[in-house]
């Protein structure tokens, strides 16, 4: 990598850049970016300026400045020795009011002295998969959908191609990429060429040149690239999905769409579905404590979306979302809500929505909000709608409305499957899986594993798309379970000719949703459809046949 160090005789230096919205070129209009505490506080100094003619607000001084740091005090109880110390760091940040931005070059801590509202989510990610050298990404940071909140980050410090780091597509919102800038034309590489690594997340960690004119030229590069560059072939799946921050200005006009479809009766795209952390638990949950709008928590034997609006929709619109914050939702095992199976989970992670904005998709799932591109919808559609368009290898009956439960509806299915047996409720439990996984519903006579759900709307149907891979990963992984499973179908039919020693070919999700005739693509939620395109890319990549059979009712 190239040597960009702060020598004052470097022509660039490495900085943080950030960039502006709702921002206007303007002296008042930079001021309003920078961070009210910081901008009023008389340990640092706010000045007017310019850069290379653009108009500029420099802000610079000490963060945390203190008599002592906060630990002197544990220090001298623990040695009787009174270390007067202080902590301080320097922060420093230059505000440009140029066109394609405003930006924001922060130095230290300077990211602090920036009000986070101001602040372009993604921009550096935008960029970077329009500048980075494809074959050379040296770190990924993604979060994993419909899982518990897990953050995987991996490191190449060689750089690699971006296929080497294993990324599913779909279901993986990449949030941090570092890598190796390819062929731009800014300060650091204007004598010749030069190869540097940059890291883009919101921020953009770049070489940016130390004289005015020199930042200027950087910054207009940087926004030609940003505007009309398309994105590296391999990394364009990356603009097409992101998690919102919840400072990030749409946050606000979203909640405020779910809190108007928080009134009874609505009519908006608004369900119940399981939190990921709750999965394990589903079985288990004979009764649900539920508080939400109210000083006590009330038990409820049947938990449907209903038993939530209820609670909110004689609240003010206002009111609502502070409510579902601050109200959980808890499962017990038992039918008076005393043995607790899961945590106080927070009320707004059970419920999920969608909605438009300025022709913008977003959905809400898990507690956050995710924008989704037109291009990765178009595309998910078009490969979910080929997915359901194949036959069934076993046609499934009819639900009949006297069956209540999925359990009813699977004992009648397999005196219509001949050869197939009912495993409904016979969990597997082994070492690698003390808490059980449900191999399947029903298994059918070549051992094509069937699993059923009637759900009140297609929110709750991601957890059965993550059930049908984890049981595949199992019975593909674990003798001991493929053990088991020959001992359940055992204890139900003595005929059924499964070999442990054979590892599961196909899946079968068997699929109804309540006041549906049937089931499409088109009924699904997104994030719905984005946890079954995820479901079957695994098991595909697995070599295991995938079907999706409508149930008719």
């Amino acid at each position: 990598m190239a040597n960009t160090s702060s020598n004052s005789t470097s022509a660039a230096r490495r900085s943080t850049l950030y960039r502006l919205v709702d921002t206007p070129p303007t002296d008042d209009g930079l001021r309003e970016a920078l961070a009210e505490y910081y901008a009023e506080n008389e340990d640092f100094t706010v000045e007017s300026t310019q850069v290379d003619g653009a108009p500029a607000v420099a802000i610079w001084g000490i963060v945390g400045r203190k008599d002592q740091a906060d630990w002197c005090s544990t220090f001298k109880s623990l040695t009787g020795k009174d270390a007067k110390v202080s902590n301080a760091s320097a922060a420093g940040a230059i505000l440009v009011g140029v066109p394609g931005g405003p930006y924001a070059v922060t130095y230290g801590m300077g990211h602090l002295l920036i009000d986070p509202s101001k602040i372009d989510p993604g921009f550096g990610l935008s960029f970077s998969i329009r500048a980075v050298e494809s074959d050379l990404i040296r770190q990924i940071t993604r979060n994993i959908l419909d899982s518990r909140a897990r953050v995987d980050r991996s490191t190449v410090p060689g750089g690699q191609s971006i296929r080497g780091f294993g990324i599913e597509h779909y279901g993986e919102v990449v949030s941090r990429l570092a890598g190796t800038l390819g062929s731009v034309s800014m300060t650091f590489n204007r004598a010749k060429p030069k190869k540097v690594g940059i890291a883009a997340a919101d921020s953009l960690k770049i070489p940016l040149g130390v004289k005015p004119v020199d930042l200027v030229s950087d910054l207009k590069e940087i926004t030609k690239v940003s505007q009309t560059a398309s994105p590296v072939p391999e990394l364009g799946f990356i603009d097409q999905i992101r998690a919102l921050k919840s400072t990030n200005k749409q946050v606000s006009k979203l909640e405020d769409k779910l809190a108007h479809a928080l009134g009874a009766g609505s009519g908006e795209p608004l369900a119940l579905t399981l939190p990921a952390e709750c999965e394990e638990h589903e079985h288990a949950a004979n009764s649900y404590r539920i508080k939400i709008a109210s000083d006590r928590y009330e038990v409820i034997d049947e938990l449907d979306i209903s038993a939530v609006l209820d609670r909110l929709a004689p609240l003010s619109v206002a009111d609502r979302m502070d409510a579902l914050r601050s109200g959980y939702i808890q499962m017990c095992s038992d039918n008076e809500g005393r043995e607790k199976v899961s945590r106080q989970v927070k009320a707004q992670k059970w419920l999920a929505f969608e909605a438009s904005l300025d022709s913008d998709h977003y959905f809400h799932h898990q507690g956050r909000w995710f924008e989704v591109g037109d291009n990765y919808l178009q595309f998910l559609r078009e490969r979910l709608d080929e997915v359901f368009a194949r036959p069934a290898s076993i046609p499934l009956p009819k639900w009949n409305s006297s069956w209540k439960e999925e359990e009813d509806y699977n004992l009648e299915a397999v005196k219509l499957i001949p050869g197939a047996v009912c495993l409904d409720r016979k969990r597997i439990h082994t070492k690698l899986h003390p808490y059980g996984i449900e191999a399947c519903d029903i298994i059918g006579p070549g051992n094509e594993l069937i699993h059923v759900k009637r759900a009140s709307s297609s929110a709750p149907l991601s957890h059965l798309f993550a059930q049908g891979w984890t049981s595949i990963d199992a019975l593909r992984s674990d003798r001991q379970a493929r053990d088991k499973l020959r001992e359940r179908i055992m204890q139900r039919s003595s005929t059924h000719p499964y070999d442990p020693k054979a590892k599961p070919k196909k899946l079968i999700y068997g699929i109804a949703i309540k006041r549906d005739a049937t089931v499409s693509r088109s009924n699904l939620f997104t994030f719905s459809q984005v946890a079954l395109m995820r479901a079957i890319n695994a098991l595909e990549n697995a070599d295991v046949d995938v079907e999706v059979v409508p149930i008719p009712q």
